[in-house]
C-alpha cells in the first residue's frame, strides 16, 4: 500500500532528477554550473552554498551584484506565489489518503506542476545571470570552482566515514 510517507519522498527524488535534466537541456548553447542540491545551510538570510556561494567566489563587482539583486527581485513574487501554492498542496496531500484516488491524483499533479514551475523559474533566473551578468573570465572559472567544491565535499565525507565507521555501508 502506498502511503504519503512513501510517495512524497519518491516524488521529491523524481522531481530532483527531472530538475537536473531540465537544467541540462535548458542550457543548449551555454554551459552554466551544474545544480548542487538545495544550496547548503542558510544562516540569517545568507546563502553560503550552491550558486550563491559560487557567485561569492567569483568576486562580483558592485555593478554585477546590483544586477543579480535586480534579477532576483524581479522573480521574487513568482517564487513567493509558488512557495505558497506548494505549501498549501503539501498540507492537503498530508491530509488526503491515497485511497481517495481522484483527489490524491489531483494533488500529485499539482505538486508536479509546482516542481516543474520552480525548475523553470530557477533555470531562467540562473541562465539570465550567467549570460547577462558574468564576464567570460568569470564563466571560465566556474568549472574549476565546482570541481574544487566537489572535491572538498568528497574529502569531508571520507573524513566523516573514517570518524563513524559503523555508519558506513
Amino acid at each position: 500500500m502506498f502511503t504519503v510517507r512513501k510517495v512524497v519522498p519518491a516524488l521529491c527524488l523524481a522531481v530532483s532528477m527531472s530538475a537536473l535534466a531540465v537544467l541540462a537541456s535548458a542550457a543548449a548553447d551555454v554551459t552554466p554550473p551544474p545544480a548542487e542540491g538545495p544550496g547548503g545551510h542558510h544562516w540569517h538570510g545568507h546563502h553560503h552554498g550552491g550558486f550563491f556561494g559560487l557567485l561569492h567566489k567569483l568576486n562580483l563587482t558592485d555593478a554585477q551584484k546590483t544586477q543579480v539583486k535586480s534579477i532576483l527581485a524581479a522573480q521574487k513574487s513568482q517564487f513567493q506565489a509558488l512557495r505558497t501554492s506548494s505549501q498549501t498542496n503539501r498540507e492537503a496531500l498530508a491530509s488526503t489518503p491515497p485511497t481517495e484516488t481522484a483527489a490524491y491524483a489531483a494533488l500529485i499533479a499539482t505538486a508536479q506542476k509546482n516542481a516543474a514551475t520552480r525548475i523553470q523559474l530557477t533555470s531562467e533566473t540562473w541562465t539570465n545571470i550567467y549570460q547577462n551578468v558574468l564576464t567570460q573570465t568569470q564563466r571560465d572559472a566556474i568549472p574549476g570552482l565546482v570541481a574544487a567544491a566537489k572535491a572538498q565535499r568528497e574529502q569531508r565525507m571520507e573524513e566523516w566515514k573514517a570518524e563513524h565507521p559503523s555508519s558506513g555501508q
